[in-house]
């Protein structure tokens, strides 16, 4: 005796045993399988026994009879194992003389995905005679709706090249979008060619626990690059008891594609109850494009890190050549000034030895200097502010330049207000920028004829304080001017490092100040920095002096 299971519907969960005779009407009006779904005709459909097998026909219904998703056209052979749909009713034509043994240990764990489960591919070609194939009418409304899930999935992912973050997001829009219950994302291994799950995800997460999957449907997803529905429906034998399938864990699943430019990176599955929900082949197509959009995404992911890798390398290989030259020149001084020492000492000459000393001191503070500007520009930093008065940090940053100055015969002045209100900054950050641009103006002005003035003052409108170095120098020209805030550029040739004034402009930024730049070619430089009072000025009790 054959048997109808009706999966989807108003009748869902309801069994019919067939007749033995040759002729069964399947409609409202049907006294052998009665449907009380209104979208079924009365006389909708009916089975004929032949000596080729079971023939569906179609008794010219309004909605349609669908096999297997495929519309029959007057008449159509039926199996054990195929799916019938009729206006909103789905039912499996089935034998409960058919029972297939399922070893109930072969579910798919994340941790093993070796292991194979008990369903088996449904819509591409048929696996055996009990497949089956979830099938569906298409909706008309549902390619708008598809365009529009897809638009959110390309904007959603064309922002992000981080691929962890990738993946959990696209398993966020498909939960959203798609009724599953449970649901992975595998890519594949380079190094074992398994797939290995990357993200597993549960609706409810008291089910959590592992996914039956059949290895056959990832093989065959990755072989043929086509995704499949699949259900265990007609692979469990539970049926022949007669139970419904709300007690059943009937599964209908999508697996899927994630497929590159040149190869396939993974799949990703999900499933669902059948007892809440089959999927159709509409939603089979959607999955489908999300796997191409997640592979495109993927290797867009991959291509980011690898240029930042590449970018990474490319800047410590400039890091080393720019910084190299700097280092030799220091080494150079400083073994100068260490023969100069000895030399003094064999002639017991004081004076031979000051000068040997004074050599040695100023390319050590050179090392100093090189060493604060690495450590500062390669580290992103919050600046530790406190009530700080600017005329005693200034003052600091004169006392470690004019042994230089005095050395190239440059003179100093200063302009610093001493009635400034106290600055909210970071002590130590702004001694180091000031510093930088007291060093750079020293160095571009001519021995014997320079002047370079520090001048500090605060703007009661703008609630800034105003901190200006200028020097009577050659100038900038306006195509040094675009770059001297980039790292590693310098006018100065072998003599600079290029990271002066972007170590200063990066820590003027982290005051949420700025700093800007006017220079005359023969006439000279002035750069200016402004820092504002900011909101989160702290108690006025607790003003520092440099730390």
């Amino acid at each position: 005796m054959l048997t109808l299971y009706v999966l989807q519907g108003p009748d869902k969960g309801r069994r019919y045993d067939l007749p033995t005779e040759d002729h069964v009407l399947l409609g409202r009006a049907s006294e052998q399988v009665p449907l009380t779904d209104l979208t079924v005709s009365r006389r909708h459909a009916h089975l004929e026994h032949h000596k080729e097998g079971w023939i569906l026909f179609d008794e010219g219904s309004s909605n349609g009879v669908f096999i297997n998703g495929v519309r029959v056209v007057k008449q159509a052979k039926v199996k054990v194992g195929d799916q019938i749909r009729m206006g909103s009713t789905l039912l499996v034509f089935g034998s409960p003389r058919q029972s297939v043994t399922v070893n109930r240990d072969e579910e798919f764990d994340p941790k093993n995905p070796n292991k194979s489960g008990d369903s088996a591919i449904l819509t591409t070609i048929p696996s055996a005679d009990d497949s089956v194939v979830l099938a569906a009418p298409e909706p008309s409304a549902a390619a708008m709706q598809h365009f529009r899930v897809l638009l959110q999935v390309a904007t959603a992912l064309s922002s992000i090249f981080d691929l962890d973050q990738v993946l959990n997001k696209v398993m966020d829009l498909v939960f959203e979008q798609l009724r599953a219950d449970r649901g992975f994302i595998g890519l594949i291994d380079d190094a074992s060619g398994q797939v290995i799950p990357r993200v597993v995800r549960y609706r409810d997460d008291e089910q959590v626990g592992k996914i039956s999957i059949s290895q056959t449907i990832i093989q065959h997803v990755m072989a043929k690059n086509e995704g499949v529905l699949s259900s265990n429906a007609m692979t469990d034998q539970r049926f022949s008891a007669g139970k419904s399938v709300h007690s059943l864990s009937i599964r209908s699943a999508i697996c899927v594609p994630i497929k590159g430019r040149e190869k396939n990176l993974g799949v990703i599955h999900i499933d669902t109850m059948v007892a809440n929900f089959t999927y159709t082949a509409d939603q089979l197509r959607l999955l489908t494009a999300i796997g191409l959009q997640t592979g495109l995404a993927i290797e867009n992911t991959r291509l980011y890190q690898e240029s930042l890798n590449r970018e990474r390398l490319a800047a410590a290989g400039e890091t080393v050549a720019s910084l190299s030259h700097s280092i030799k020149n220091i080494l150079q001084g400083i073994r100068g000034g260490a023969d100069v020492v000895e030399m003094a000492l064999k002639k017991s000459s004081i004076d031979d030895a000051k000068t040997g000393w004074r050599m040695l001191n100023r390319n050590l503070d050179k090392v100093h200097q090189l060493t604060m500007n690495m450590l500062t520009y390669s580290k992103s930093r919050e600046p530790q502010l406190e009530l700080t008065q600017l005329p005693h940090v200034l003052a600091e940053c004169l006392d470690l330049v004019r042994p230089v100055a005095t050395d190239r015969k440059v003179t100093l002045l200063t302009e610093v207000a001493q009635s400034l209100p106290p600055v909210p900054m970071d002590a130590d950050g702004m001694h180091q920028a000031v510093l930088n641009l007291l060093v750079n103006a020293i160095d571009a002005v001519e021995s014997g004829r320079g002047v370079v003035t520090l001048s500090a003052d605060f703007d009661p409108l703008s609630q800034q304080t105003i901190i200006e170095v200028q020097d009577n120098g050659v100038g900038i020209s306006e195509k040094d001017m675009a770059r001297i805030f980039q790292p590693f550029y310098s006018s100065k040739g072998q003599r600079g490092t290029g990271l002066g004034l972007a170590v200063t402009k990066k820590i003027v930024e982290e005051h949420e100040g700025t700093i800007e730049v006017q220079s005359k070619l023969r006439q000279g430089t002035t750069f200016r920095i402004k820092l504002p009072m900011q909101k989160r000025t702290p108690d006025p009790g607790l003003t520092h002096g440099p730390r």
